[in-house]
């Protein structure tokens, strides 16, 4: 056993350049805070980055873990930190937003999101869900005066707090029934059904994190009212925490054949609402909402490959698709926060008919990120899925793989919708109900950019080098 505090090292850097970041924000004046905190912001971003290679594998006091897979993790929410710092910036500078809150409180939402990672422990789980949470609560109502933001924060933090309560009285059934709140506790004699009760409720609140059916319902909503490079950064960083923290369930507690037929149906629904409730949108965030619940079905799904007595996943298909899946939605929804106007007026098919011929760097980048969520090739998507299907089918899950491979085949409609929608030729006023002659300012994209083609240059390096992710 390891207890060495580098462990947390990642977590504890992030977490200083969050206070380095908001402490220097009063101390700046409007116009430098989006050219100046950005910058310390991706400082300390690469700063924990680099941390994790002197961060040992062990497990510190049986609370927090670190070994390869969720290296891996911590790596991956750090990067999409890194996109949402670009995406951020860009759109709070062309708002002309006095406040620079955002990057410290980014900061702070990565760290919990990799503390949710590296736990093994309920109580450190919870620590990192809610430091997760709660700067994300600020950041989807940042602008203070938009409606649709004060609705989307207000659902997400009522419906937040109703499921963390929920996640907590799991906790303490399975207390009860272990006399632990360590993951891998052994269930004490005749508290059975106690256990199931609080390892359903557990996974419910967790349920509700990852955006999976039946707590997807503020998704949509919440994507919407949010800032679009806000959307970008919570679609990725807290759901790969989210889904971190189920595999880590999955693998050292005891569920039962009925827990697992739970997780099935879960995942089965979450494909069906992701898929067909995607095609009826019109607004980008919303359809990139329901590609965020499909998802989760998909990564569900990816639980069943796992082996007994094992702590890694049959052929690294979980976290080959996670991390797929997190860096071309973050990097698809930032390249949509570079093209939409002003307040995100945008961000619907209409609005954004024909920007990509305007950018063309960043419109083939978005391009590459949603083939990437389509699953088609060369993207790196391509082969999560493929990787996926086939091991359910050898691992005996063929009815299950085969509704999951039909249903991704019609949500690639609406991935491919967007892509045409970005190069189609640009429609007229009479056509659209937005300005298509507002030109977006020059300045504060260096990050931005810099992310969206590091996203869909390693969509298209994973996809021949999946060893680099599968360990």
């Amino acid at each position: 056993m390891t207890n060495s505090l580098l462990i947390l090292l990642p977590v504890l850097v992030a977490v200083l350049g969050a206070l380095v970041t908001i402490a220097a924000e009063p101390f700046l004046q409007n116009e430098n805070k989006h050219s100046v905190l950005p910058w310390v912001a991706v400082v300390f971003t690469v700063l924990a980055a680099a941390s994790l290679i002197v961060s040992p594998d062990g497990s510190y006091y049986q609370v927090y873990t670190m070994d390869s897979m969720r290296r891996l993790f911590s790596l991956t929410i750090l990067f999409c930190l890194f996109l949402g710092i670009g995406g951020v910036q860009w759109t709070l500078a062309r708002e002309k937003f006095q406040g620079g809150e955002a990057y410290g409180l980014m900061l702070l939402a990565s760290a919990g999101a990799i503390l949710m990672a590296l736990s093994t422990n309920f109580l450190s789980l919870f620590l990192g869900m809610e430091l997760a949470a709660f700067p994300v609560y600020a950041l989807v109502g940042i602008r203070r005066k938009d409606v649709n933001g004060n609705e989307g924060v207000f659902k997400y933090f009522v419906t937040g707090a109703i499921f963390s309560a929920i996640f907590l009285y799991g906790v303490a059934l399975l207390y009860g029934a272990t006399g632990s709140t360590q993951f891998a506790a052994t269930v004490l004699d005749g508290r059975l059904p106690l256990f199931k009760i609080g390892a359903f409720l557990v996974l419910l609140g967790l349920f509700f994190k990852a955006g999976a059916a039946p707590a997807h319902f503020w998704v949509a909503d919440v994507y919407t009212g949010a800032p679009v490079a806000v959307t970008a950064f919570m679609a990725a960083v807290v759901k790969v925490g989210a889904l971190a923290a189920i595999a880590s369930l999955w693998v050292d507690m005891a569920l039962d054949s009925s827990m697992k037929i739970v997780v099935a149906i879960v995942a089965l629904a979450s494909m069906i609402i992701g898929a067909f409730s995607g095609l009826a949108q019109k607004s980008i965030r919303r359809i990139l909402a329901f590609s965020a619940v499909m998802n989760a079905g998909f990564m569900l799904c990816a639980l069943f490959l796992h082996k007994e007595g094992s702590n890694e996943f049959f052929g690294g298909a979980l976290q080959f698709f996670l991390v797929t899946y997190a860096v071309a939605s973050a990097g698809a929804l930032t390249g949509i926060a570079y093209l939409s106007g002003k307040d995100d007026k945008r961000e619907t098919l209409c609005g954004l008919r024909g920007r990509a011929r305007k950018s063309p760097g960043v419109g083939v980048a978005i391009a590459v990120c949603l083939a990437s969520l389509a699953g088609l090739p060369p993207a790196a998507g391509f082969l999560a899925k493929f990787s996926l299907f086939t091991g359910m089918f050898k691992e005996g899950y063929g009815a299950l793989a085969s509704a999951a491979f039909a249903l991704s085949l019609v949500a690639a409609v609406y991935y491919l919708r967007i892509a045409y929608v970005l190069f189609a030729p640009a429609c007229s006023k009479n056509e659209c109900c937005c300005c298509c002659k507002e030109k977006p300012p020059v300045s504060a994209s260096w990050i931005l950019k810099a992310g969206i083609a590091i996203a869909a240059i390693a969509m298209l390096v994973l996809s021949v080098k999946p060893d680099w992710v599968c360990f």
